[in-house]
């Protein structure tokens, strides 16, 4: 297949996303457009020579739930697609199978896939620093394969990913961001950013915890500080998550 152009689509509340997305993108040797679709995706269809990059976070082993909002705007035509699955150090479980599910449907083939590693949305102590120089070589290595099976391409063949159907039960987790009400000033960045429509306009202060999905990126985009993780909230989840995420995971890819 003749590829002349990658479009990179990422959602990334807390900013790990996007910056995998980037690197991949940075290697690819070839046009790139980008696409952010955290708060919203366009109306976007696909022509022949292009390839679709899907670059998304890991919230228990599952796709983010807003994912297949977006989606529903994302048309493709039997296009090749790249699925970067984003987690804290812990574990992608079926997060890869879901997406190249859910991808299938608006006419994408999941030609190749990575999971990488970005510090843990809630706890940023697990996964700190990374990428660091082994994923930056990762990255290298992984664009570089792609680039070749991208060559060799005469039909998208989806690619064999790790994963089982029925995906495991999530159902999210009781992390829900508190408001300082003395620090916050209504600026509206938090309802602007978020991806689960939990903030309503208006009123910053206030926070669905029906519809949030603990991303956290609320917290990311608040300038004041007055959006947070309660300390008990934090230290809780510390503990929960040290005997998992404590030691190093790698990156791989499957090709």
């Amino acid at each position: 297949m003749d590829i002349k152009k990658a479009v990179l689509m990422y959602f990334s509340p807390t900013g790990g996303t996007k910056k995998a997305a980037e690197l991949l993108g940075e290697r690819l040797g070839m046009e790139t457009e980008t696409l952010d679709i955290t708060a919203g995706a366009p109306e976007r269809r696909f022509m022949p020579g292009e390839l679709a990059v899907f670059a998304f976070p890991v919230y228990g082993g599952r796709i983010p739930a807003p994912m297949y909002e977006r989606l529903k705007t994302l048309r493709g035509l039997g296009t090749p697609a790249v699925l970067l699955a984003v987690y804290g150090n812990r574990a992608v479980e079926d997060a890869l199978l879901e997406m190249e599910d859910a991808a299938r449907l608006s006419g994408f083939i999941a030609i190749a896939a990575a999971e990488v590693i970005a510090p843990h949305s809630i706890v940023p102590q697990f996964g700190a620093g990374r990428p660091d120089g082994r994923d930056l070589r990762f990255m290298d290595n992984f664009a570089f394969v792609l680039r070749d099976r991208l060559i060799t391409l005469i039909s998208p063949e989806p690619v064999t990913l790790p994963g089982g159907r029925p995906y495991r039960d999530y159902k999210g987790v009781p992390m829900k961001p508190a408001v300082s009400a003395a620090k916050c000033f209504a600026c509206g960045a938090c309802f602007a950013h978020c991806p689960a429509g939990a903030i309503p306009r208006g009123r910053p202060q206030k926070t669905d915890k029906e519809r949030c999905i603990s991303c956290m990126g609320c917290i990311s985009v608040c300038p004041s500080g007055a959006r947070h993780l309660p300390a008990p909230m934090k230290l809780a989840a510390q503990m929960s998550l040290k005997k998992v995420c404590a030691e190093r995971k790698e990156p791989k890819y499957y090709i």
